[in-house]
Formats: structure tokens, C-alpha cells, sequence
């Protein structure tokens, strides 16, 4: 059971490192091409990358006042949506990858990493108002 932060990032980072470790034996066994293989790491980068802004800016504005933890919240989540869909046009034009690989695998660690971050947010507000 899962009864922290750390806790729940070290489940993430595991769980993570697991995923790509089945990609890559998936790939070295030739169950999946090359370029399948490219995209979904690219795919994940790009999650990782979306999940690690979002969660410096909660660990930054946490223990703020409740305005700056909002702004810092809403404006990330603007931020990162804009850099997201950036990074992910630009990896569409200009890189040859399987477009429905990277889709898919945006999509999936997309929502684990969104969800941790909501498990994150829990966890800290239990914590903030002593354990309820």
C-alpha cells in the first residue's frame, strides 16, 4: 500500500522503467520494428517530459497561498498543454515515426502520469491537514 509521496513516486518510476523495459525486450526479440519501437520512446519522452514540469511546479507552489498554488496549477497545465502540442506536431512533421504508435503511447503514459499527479495531489493535501 502506497502511503506517501515518495512512496507513489518510486511506484511511478518502476512502473515506468517496467513499461519500456518490456518495449525494449519487444524490440530486440523482433516482435516490433524499429520504428515502432522509436516511436513509443518517443511518445513516453514527451509524457515524462509534460509529467516532470507538471510536477516541479506543484512541489514549488504547494506550500504557497492558495491563489499562487491556482495560478501556478492552471498556468502550468496551460503551459505544458501548449508545449505538449508543440513538441508533438513538430515530432509528427519532421521525424519519420509510426504515427499510431506514438499516439498510443502519448496517449497511455499521458494518463499514468496524470494520474499520479491527482494521487501526488491527494497525498499532499492528506498530509497538509493531518492525515484525514
Amino acid at each position: 500500500m502506497i502511503k506517501n509521496e515518495k512512496q507513489l513516486l518510486i511506484v511511478c518510476i518502476i512502473i515506468s522503467f517496467l513499461t519500456l523495459f518490456i518495449v525494449t525486450i519487444l524490440f530486440l526479440l523482433p516482435s516490433i520494428s524499429g520504428l515502432i519501437f522509436k516511436s513509443i520512446l518517443l511518445g513516453a519522452l514527451l509524457s515524462m517530459i509534460n509529467f516532470t514540469i507538471g510536477l516541479i511546479l506543484i512541489k514549488i507552489s504547494v506550500k504557497k497561498s492558495e491563489n499562487i498554488f491556482l495560478l501556478a496549477l492552471w498556468g502550468g497545465i496551460l503551459f505544458r498543454l501548449i508545449l505538449g502540442l508543440s513538441l508533438v506536431l513538430i515530432t509528427l512533421i519532421f521525424l519519420e515515426i509510426n504515427t499510431y504508435g506514438f499516439i498510443f503511447s502519448i496517449l497511455f503514459f499521458y494518463v499514468f502520469y496524470l494520474l499520479i499527479e491527482i494521487f501526488y495531489l491527494n497525498f499532499g493535501r492528506k498530509s497538509q491537514f493531518g492525515g484525514k
